[in-house]
């Protein structure tokens, strides 16, 4: 055994790893030793789209780093089959952390510290669509939903971590049928049947949209470039089966209004993809798949959840009580209507967002703004120089919290124990919460997610 493990040691081995790897969750006991969380450097899929067999499969190669010995952790929802570690085969199991907040992917194989190559294959089962008119596919994204990142179709790490992903795509058997897909990095069409997407390495597994659709499924698209304010011409990919001028019009206005208060754009496109929707959608980076009254909303997004972004499930209420701030025009209030919340005192290994994170953290963030008027500061300066230092990046709560007090001088401490970790005193126990859906992030149906992806406009 000493023998096979030691083969998959590389000669070289750079023991640094990279600065989002510190934003890990820790390892956890796994049968003789414990589950190690690793670094992806890498990561290449194939995505094969078969007409004859009506299956999307997919061929993964990923290189990763191991600083410790362990069990290797990643994450795919699908079965994965013929699984080799550095060309040997593995078996994978489907692992729960100590706190039972989710499942991941543990490879049953210790190894040491040093760096491997995983290799899977797998079929993708959520939203894939053929039918008479070619092939759709859509990786729709969701922070609400334990494992509802990229793991719901391909394999992955954790929200942590950033590295480079290439797509390739092949389609299969749909000669004379033309597709197009969206995606928010550098798309190569090389022939009518394979693409190629490159994805920057500051995208985490939160970041990446990708829609393959038959061309003829959507006429609705308007290209066009936005001055920024930093001179650069930013194109701009809107698309839609509804009526798209309003699409056009308001992302102008919303563009403008954000880099006012927040700086230049801080990716290097803006995809949108207008949906039957009136409200309700989903952030990616630089990208976003909205009905029109969430489109600010998502956009903003940009900005703060797939610009910045959240290294945990304790620190995605940021995200969302940030947008819903914005959302009702900044206000201010000196006292929050709840007593207490928790919004970022769930367990280390939570994946998803608090779905108080909206009503709850917007109130916190209305009376920050309260408390740092009353010293003659702003909320939103705050924020913009928050957004410029930490771009690209994963954060914490308690990195916010700790730039918050160093900004402005004020001790939030307290505020953050009572309303943010959920440290509060018997007598400041929260009253019932009622669980409402928010508007701008409803829970979509199979069927509404289908029709999404497979457009019919």
């Amino acid at each position: 055994m000493k023998r096979l493990i030691y083969a998959f040691v590389m000669v070289v081995f750079n023991f640094s790893a990279s600065a989002s790897y510190n934003q890990a969750p820790p390892s956890f006991a796994h049968k003789d030793h414990k589950a190690i969380f690793v670094d992806f450097d890498h990561a290449s899929y194939v995505l094969n789209f078969d007409n004859l067999s009506k299956l999307a499969t997919v061929e993964s190669t990923i290189d990763f780093t191991v600083t410790e010995e362990g069990y290797p952790i990643f994450d795919l929802v699908p079965e994965p089959l013929d699984v080799t570690l550095n060309g040997l085969p593995v078996k994978v199991e489907l692992t729960p952390d100590l706190d039972n907040q989710t499942q991941l992917r543990v490879i049953q194989l210790k190894v040491p510290a040093g760096t491997y190559q995983l290799k899977i294959k797998h079929v993708i089962t959520e939203n894939v669509v053929f039918n008479e008119t070619g092939v759709a596919s859509a990786f729709w994204l969701s922070d609400l939903n334990d494992r509802g990142y990229l793991e719901k179709y391909i394999p992955s790490n954790v929200e942590f971590d950033h590295y480079p992903k290439k797509f390739h795509v092949n389609l299969m058997g749909f000669e004379g049928v033309a597709h197009t897909i969206k995606a928010n990095g550098k798309i190569d069409k090389i022939s009518d049947s394979e693409f190629e997407i490159t994805y920057p390495e500051t995208y985490t597994s939160s970041s990446v949209f990708f829609h393959l659709f038959p061309e003829k499924a959507i006429t609705k698209n308007v290209s066009f470039y936005y001055t920024s304010i930093d001179g650069r011409k930013l194109p701009v990919d809107i698309y839609s089966v509804v009526e798209i001028e309003p699409f056009v019009a308001l992302t102008k206005l919303l563009l403008a209004e954000l880099e006012i208060d927040y700086g230049p754009f801080p990716h290097d496109q803006v995809l949108i993809y207008g949906t039957t929707l009136l409200k309700g959608g989903m952030e990616y980076s630089g990208a976003t798949a909205t009905g029109l009254l969430s489109l600010g909303h998502e956009l903003f997004h940009s900005y703060n959840a797939r610009g910045i972004m959240p290294a945990n499930g304790n620190a995605g209420w940021m995200d969302e009580g940030m947008a819903r701030w914005r959302d009702n025009m900044y206000r201010q209030s000196a006292v929050i209507a709840h007593n207490s919340a928790k919004l970022a005192g769930h367990s280390i290994w939570r994946r998803s967002t608090d779905r108080d994170s909206y009503a709850q953290g917007s109130a916190f963030l209305a009376m920050v703004a309260h408390k740092m008027n009353l010293k003659g500061m702003h909320l939103k300066d705050f924020l913009r120089d928050y957004f410029q230092r930490n771009m690209f990046t994963s954060v914490t709560t308690q990195l916010f919290e700790k730039e918050l007090i160093e900004a402005t001088g004020i001790d939030f401490s307290g505020d953050f124990n009572r309303y943010i970790y959920g440290r509060y005193t018997p007598e400041e126990k929260s009253m019932p919460v009622i669980h409402a859906e928010d508007p701008h992030h409803p829970e979509f149906s199979k069927e509404e997610l289908l029709n999404l992806t497979m457009p019919k406009g």
